[in-house]
């Protein structure tokens, strides 16, 4: 079992109904979308994913902090011993992963957010000139 990121993103789960015949914007039949819309432009699911990785770039500096912290209370209790080496070496290896996967945290947190505020702007435009579209019972494609 993974990760789910729509559960953590706060990605409201789909229904069993079937999807429409054709894909509808969910600003299609009012502000407050419909049920038979299935393309969901929102920003929430952009700016949730931008808070969780808000906290892991947060979580990620401070276990940073704590290993090297911790590499210089056992380099000075293992002197004389051959295995501080090692330590430093692992300890090295380790914080250039963390070091890595925090700077890629805040790219991505800045990311998730300007995409989210992009959504909740493309959204609102969206809303306001779908009015203006003729919509038929059948498609063209589906005749």
């Amino acid at each position: 079992m993974g990760f789910d990121w729509d559960r953590a993103v706060g990605v409201p789960p789909r229904t069993g109904k079937t999807a429409p015949t054709r894909p509808q914007p969910a600003s299609v039949n009012g502000a407050g979308g419909s049920r038979d819309a299935d393309l969901r432009i929102s920003k929430t699911p952009w700016t949730s994913a931008a808070r969780v990785a808000d906290g892991l770039h947060s979580d990620t500096g401070n276990g940073l902090s704590d290993l090297r912290e911790t590499g210089i209370g056992t380099a000075a209790g293992a002197v004389g011993f051959e295995c501080p080496a090692a330590l430093n070496e692992v300890r090295a290896t380790w914080e250039a992963r963390l070091t890595a996967v925090r700077d890629e945290c805040g790219r991505l947190r800045e990311t998730l957010a300007a995409t989210g505020k992009h959504f909740g702007e493309v959204d609102h435009h969206v809303a306001g000139r779908v009015g203006g579209v003729p919509v038929g019972s059948t498609p063209n494609w589906a005749r």
